[in-house]
């Protein structure tokens, strides 16, 4: 015990000459308490300190090459200038700004510094109400600029933004989209436009320029326009970019200046969009396989081929809307002058083998949507009624030939959902794509076409199928369908119709 006492005694301290280890302890016990309660004190003054903005200013090294944004040129004004207010007091007056709440009520500042076209959309597509059919977060639906990616990956918009077809592309995704390139319109139709987006708030308007003409730093911008003052003609941005450039007032010759310089990304000039939303007649969104889903469930009592393999393979493809445009754009032509085809089985082989085979079910699909948007509960017999008609349709039995060429069974039912698709977009393909086939072939499509056994909802179908793939055209092609149709047995026409815009 004693030898014990002794080993205690050289490694605790004593009191009045005896060993107190329980003293001994709760001393140690209090002092790292002590020192506990100092670091937390500690930490609580740094975030009071932080939160008053008083802490150790970082060192200079942690600033150097960053911005606190850049001063607006003289020849633009700042939205919350009292001459700004005053320009927007008037245009309110005069019933030009009815789009500027639902805009600014979801004003959003770009997430990345190269994201001011995704950040624009989004902003237009919470303005106008689009369900998003996506999960945000938490339990919300909602768009924001990180979102849109289906037409550019996420990857390259981060680094590289995008050009005015991705921009196109992405929109024509989520909501209907009028496309208007420099140099195709005259200045007056831009101010038309402009008066019409901003007396209205179903309609906006967003605008891909070059910030050099509006002598602001950099160059390619996307933003909305908010409002526009009638008598000093000048019209509010509303830019994404609010850590560089606050909204502002800008004239509005010098906006329509700022779209004509060429991008050297994509090597033709910038313009600007119009976008809307119709619920009853939904777009058709490329970013995912919903919408085939939708259609082959919709459809898959009546299925009673094996194709459901050759559709996976499709759908495993990548679709964008400028690949879809240079079929007609390019390939289909270009394909039509290289083969020369003499019957209409070959004409339609040609056309389906070039047209993503999902394609026609994709426009099937819409149809199905919008139909279904305004009698939900006919959708179904809508879709059984048209496809029945379209069995019907004496260039059926060609389509069947020229997708199943080595078929045994001549029978032509059960219905095939793929050949009655394929029949309708041959049918509704715009005349431009067959005006190098010999005249006999052209009279014989041109028959079915104005077919006396074609009902009312085939017709419709081929009207709406033939507007959609004219409009396609028109987005993603350098020329639209009056180009299309002019041109003649050349070197132009041997290497397609037109360039495709990427």
């Amino acid at each position: 015990m004693t030898h014990c006492s002794r080993s205690i005694g050289t490694q605790t301290d004593t009191f009045g000459g005896h060993i107190n280890t329980q003293s001994t302890l709760d001393s140690a016990k209090s002092a790292i308490d002590s020192t506990r309660d100092t670091q937390t004190s500690a930490k609580a003054v740094a975030v009071f300190q932080d939160l008053l903005g008083v802490n150790t200013p970082p060192k200079e090294d942690d600033l150097k090459n960053t911005f606190y944004q850049r001063e607006l040129p003289s020849t633009l004004t700042r939205f919350s200038s009292p001459e700004g207010k005053k320009l927007f007091r008037e245009a309110m007056d005069a019933a030009q700004a009815e789009g500027f709440f639902p805009l600014t009520g979801n004003f959003t500042t770009q997430s990345e510094p190269a994201y001011c076209g995704p950040s624009s959309l989004a902003m237009v597509l919470n303005a106008l109400e689009v369900d998003p059919k996506r999960r945000w977060k938490g339990n919300w639906r909602w768009f924001s600029d990180e979102f849109l990616q289906c037409c550019s990956s996420k990857e390259d918009m981060k680094k590289n933004g995008i050009t005015f077809d991705n921009f196109a592309c992405l929109a024509k995704c989520h909501c209907d989209v009028q496309v208007k390139r420099a140099h195709d319109f005259e200045f007056e139709e831009f101010k038309k436009d402009v008066q019409e987006v901003t007396s209205t708030s179903d309609k906006f308007m967003v605008i891909s320029f070059s910030r050099k003409t509006l002598k602001q730093t950099g160059d390619g911008h996307f933003s909305p326009i908010g409002a526009y003052h009638p008598e000093s003609e000048m019209v509010l941005i509303l830019d994404t970019a609010r850590y560089k450039y606050p909204s502002y007032w800008c004239p509005i010759e010098v906006l329509f200046e700022s779209m004509k310089p060429v991008d050297k990304e994509t090597g033709r000039p910038r313009g600007y969009f119009i976008l809307s939303y119709d619920a009853e007649h939904p777009p058709v969104s490329l970013c995912n396989g919903n919408s085939e889903n939708r259609i082959r469930s919709s459809m898959k009592t009546m299925k009673s081929d094996d194709n459901g393999s050759k559709e996976s393979e499709a759908l495993k493809s990548k679709l964008d809307w400028s690949s879809i445009a240079k079929s007609f754009c390019h390939r289909i032509p270009e394909h039509m002058w290289e083969e020369k085809p003499r019957t209409l089985e070959h004409v339609v082989q040609l056309v389906l083998r070039n047209v993503p085979s999902e394609y026609p079910s994709i426009l099937a699909n819409q149809s199905l949507a919008s139909f279904a948007a305004s009698s939900p509960d006919k959708a179904n017999e809508y879709i059984n009624e048209l496809l029945y008609d379209t069995t019907q349709s004496p260039l059926y039995p060609v389509v069947m030939d020229a997708l199943y060429p080595d078929r045994e069974n001549q029978s032509y039912t059960p219905t095939d959902c793929n050949a009655a698709f394929a029949t309708l977009f041959v049918l509704g393909s715009p005349r431009m794509l067959y005006t190098s086939l010999p005249r006999n072939i052209q009279d014989h499509l041109e028959k079915f076409r104005k077919s006396e056994s074609m009902t009312d909802i085939m017709r419709q179908e081929i009207t709406r199928i033939s507007e959609e793939v004219s409009e396609l055209t028109k987005t993603f092609c350098t020329c639209g369908p009056a180009e299309m149709n002019r041109f003649e047995d050349s070197s132009k026409q041997r290497h397609g119709c037109c360039k495709v815009a990427y």
